[in-house]
């Protein structure tokens, strides 16, 4: 029986192999076909969704500006997004800002954005009216969305949805694990100081920003991250040291994001980054 057994080993593990069906080259084909076209329509939805909320973001009211030069960059280190840096001179607006107990103005950008969302979407009180009206009595004043992010509140006041989101926050903290950022929304034009809503969030302020200057970079892409920020602010510094236009404020740091993280294609979403400016200096 040894000798059997030694003679026929081919035999013995012939006996132990499974043989697995082939699919047919035909449902194969099917089967990918399926996939193909199910990954299709599922990019498809997507981009069709982007392009939805990108176009909507871009109708959003936007604090009014005008360009006073436009100066080729000069990046220190690193690509950085367009090839110019914008002097713009900006009219006067509203804000409704919060601040955050955090340093990295990507994470703040998140939290604050909830805060100063509740205040846009509702959560506020409207002002008493010359007739009487409002001041706190539960009202609210239904007005026509403009952004893809819709919120209802159950009592209060539900304003417009504006762009861009302004987070301001020191250059250094961004490098740090300590310090604070202040995230904002630009309040629509329609309102003033007396009549925007009172914010029931202790934490959320409405603000009036005044007359200013500042020097801006513009790129596509995600939420930017800090590292990504510090290289534009050193590009922008750069720049206007060379074209002799002195910086205001050089400790602070501004980031605008026009279009939403989730929804809108990374490649059509637009960001900024800013420094304050010495409006003297600009010729």
């Amino acid at each position: 029986a040894q000798s059997n057994d030694n003679e026929n080993p081919r035999k013995a593990k012939a006996t132990m192999r499974v043989n697995i069906p082939a699919l047919p080259p035909f449902q194969l084909q099917r089967a990918l076909q399926l996939i193909y076209t199910l990954a299709a329509a599922i990019m498809t939805l997507r981009l069709g969704a982007g392009l939805v909320a990108w176009r909507a973001a871009n109708n959003l009211e936007k604090p009014t500006y005008t360009v006073m030069r436009r100066l080729p960059v000069s990046p220190p280190t690193g690509r950085i997004g367009r090839s110019f840096v914008e002097v713009r001179k900006y009219d006067p607006y509203l804000i409704a800002e919060t601040t955050v107990d955090e340093s990295s103005m990507r994470r703040a950008g998140a939290q604050g954005f909830g805060r100063c969302a509740g205040y846009i979407f509702g959560k506020n009180e409207p002002r008493m009216t010359s007739d009487g009206a409002g001041g706190g009595g539960g009202g609210s004043e239904k007005m026509a969305m403009t952004s893809p992010v819709r919120s209802v509140g159950e009592a209060g006041e539900r304003m417009a949805m504006t762009s861009p989101v302004r987070s301001s926050g020191s250059s250094a903290a961004t490098a740090s694990s300590a310090g604070k950022t202040k995230v904002s929304f630009v309040i629509g034009s329609k309102y003033s100081l007396k009549s925007a809503p009172r914010p029931i969030d202790k934490s959320v302020q409405v603000k009036n920003v005044k007359e200013h200057y500042l020097a801006a970079t513009s790129f596509s892409g995600p939420p930017p991250s800090d590292e990504r920020i510090r290289k534009e602010r050193d590009a922008i510094l750069e720049t206007l040291e060379r074209e002799g236009i002195r910086a205001k404020g050089r400790e602070e740091t501004m980031v605008y994001g026009y279009h939403d993280p989730v929804v809108t294609p990374n490649f059509l979403r637009k960001n900024e980054v800013a420094v304050m400016v010495d409006g003297s200096s600009v010729r």
